[in-house]
């Protein structure tokens, strides 16, 4: 279990857990499990950040920071694969071409755009929150963002013969393993009404993607794997902010 979950801190962030060495699907898949609680530890900076920085700071700075932290945990992993992906999808060129532009490392109109309005959008949300609130939605959205992962991989084929998304073949017990973890942070932290409406956006969000990565690539990407990670966080974070205030 440590060597499971070592791999997917090494896999999702850039925690120093030692050198994993080669990461096969077999080590990655039972990694899988975990990956929500990979979530716990990103949400979890995110909301420490912003309360301990409430103390010195209005909250648009405190809330700056505390985006900022997360992103520095796991080396905007998420971030350029949604940048990867919507200058893939933004494209209007075949499938070989998109999946082309997904692996070129340089970012594209589409791309910053992308970024930009995910930092504007999860900044302008979460400043309507306190300090407490934030780390409640925080642990939600990153729980379920990387829950999110596991259904992709299981549902789609890899569109590539190489490329680290290949190497993502969660098990059922993964699956189930994640599952709960997920369910039980989300009532947990945001109580059993908001809770389950954090669960159905997220898995709303998740289908939406399978169907559009399916239609769009024909399988799954690393990159499709941090871009719908993404939109899940986002979008659980719109839900629990109008659920919140």
């Amino acid at each position: 279990m440590i060597t499971a979950l070592r791999d997917a801190l090494a896999f999702l962030t850039r925690i120093p857990v030692g050198a994993p060495g080669m990461l096969t699907p077999q080590r990655l898949g039972r990694a899988a499990a975990f990956f929500p609680a990979v979530g716990l530890i990103v949400g979890g900076v995110l909301g420490g950040v912003r309360i301990a920085a409430d103390t010195i700071l209005p909250a648009g700075p405190a809330t700056l920071l505390a985006i900022t932290a997360a992103i520095l945990v796991t080396g905007a992993l998420h971030e350029d694969g949604l940048a990867d992906a919507a200058d893939g999808f933004g494209a209007h060129v075949p499938r070989e071409r998109k999946l082309e532009i997904l692996r070129d490392s340089r970012v594209g109109t589409y791309g910053a755009l992308a970024l930009v309005l995910s930092v504007l959008l999860t900044w302008s949300l979460l400043t309507q929150l306190d300090g407490v609130d934030c780390l409640k939605a925080a642990l939600v959205a990153h729980v379920l963002a990387r829950a999110s992962f596991l259904p992709q991989a299981n549902a789609l084929p890899s569109a590539r013969d190489d490329g680290s998304g290949r190497l993502l073949q969660p098990s059922w017990t993964a699956l189930v393993i994640a599952g709960i973890t997920a369910v039980a942070t989300a009532v947990v932290a945001a109580g059993i009404v908001d809770g389950a409406i954090a669960l159905a956006t997220a898995a709303a969000t998740i289908v939406l993607t399978i169907v559009a990565v399916r239609r769009t690539l024909g399988g799954s990407t690393g990159d499709t794997f941090g871009a719908g990670g993404k939109l899940v966080e986002l979008t659980v974070l719109i839900a629990l902010v109008a659920t919140f205030t």
